[in-house]
C-alpha cells in the first residue's frame, strides 16, 4: 500500500505502480493546534537553498521591503544542520523547539511544505510559494486551503503579495479538524489489525 499526501503524487504513483495507493493529508497534520500565546515579532523566511527553488531573490527582497525595517527578519531552513543525528530522544525536543521558533513569528515566509505545517498549527500567518515540483502548491489546495491564516502565491506581483500579507496577517485564527480526512487510513489500519 502506497500513501499519498498531495494529488499530484496520488495521480503519479497510481500511473507508475501496481500498488493500491490511498489519498492522505502529511502525518504531522493528525497533530492538535499548539498555542503557547507567545507575543510575536518579526518574519521567519524559511526557503530552499537547492534546485526546487524558484522564488526570485527579487521577490524576496520586494517582500523584506513589504515588512519594513522595524520588524526583525530571520532566515531559516527546515533542514537541521545540527544535530547530525536525531534520536528518540532528542526528536520531540527539536520538534517543539521548531514549533516555538513559528509561534514566535507575526509572518512565516515559505516555500517548503513543512514550514507551512508549522505555521498551520501553530496558528502562524503564512505566505507560501511555490517549488520547481509542486509538492506544497498541490498539498495546500487539496487540505489547506480553508485556513485563513495560510496563502499560496506563484505570483511576483509585489502589490498581490502585499495584500496577501496583509490579509493573512490581519485575520483571527480559526478551529479547524483534518481528523475526517485520515479515514482512508484509520480503516487501512483498522482492516490490517
Amino acid at each position: 500500500m502506497l500513501v499519498a499526501r498531495d494529488a499530484q503524487s496520488f495521480h503519479r504513483m497510481q500511473s507508475t505502480f501496481d500498488n493500491p495507493v490511498i489519498f492522505t493529508p502529511d502525518m504531522v497534520l493528525y497533530m492538535k493546534p499548539v498555542n503557547w500565546n507567545f507575543n510575536r515579532n518579526g518574519a521567519l523566511f524559511v526557503l530552499r537553498h537547492d534546485s526546487e527553488k524558484v522564488v526570485k531573490k527579487s521577490t524576496i527582497d520586494n517582500i523584506k521591503d513589504i515588512l519594513g525595517n522595524e520588524r526583525p527578519v530571520k532566515r531559516v531552513d527546515t533542514v537541521l544542520d545540527e544535530p547530525q543525528k536525531i534520536t528518540p530522544v532528542t526528536r520531540e525536543a527539536l520538534f517543539d523547539s521548531e514549533l516555538e521558533l513559528f509561534s514566535h513569528q507575526e509572518i512565516i515566509i515559505t516555500d517548503r511544505w513543512h514550514a507551512m505545517v508549522f505555521s498551520v498549527l501553530t496558528g502562524t500567518p503564512c505566505l507560501l510559494f511555490g517549488n520547481s515540483y509542486g509538492k506544497g502548491q498541490h498539498a495546500y489546495f487539496d487540505w489547506l486551503e480553508h485556513i485563513n491564516w495560510v496563502s499560496y502565491t506563484d505570483k511576483e506581483d509585489t502589490e498581490r503579495i502585499k495584500r496577501q500579507i496583509n490579509a493573512v496577517m490581519e485575520v483571527k485564527t480559526h478551529a479547524y479538524d483534518l481528523i475526517p480526512d485520515f479515514k482512508q487510513l484509520h480503516d487501512l489500519i483498522a482492516h490490517n489489525r
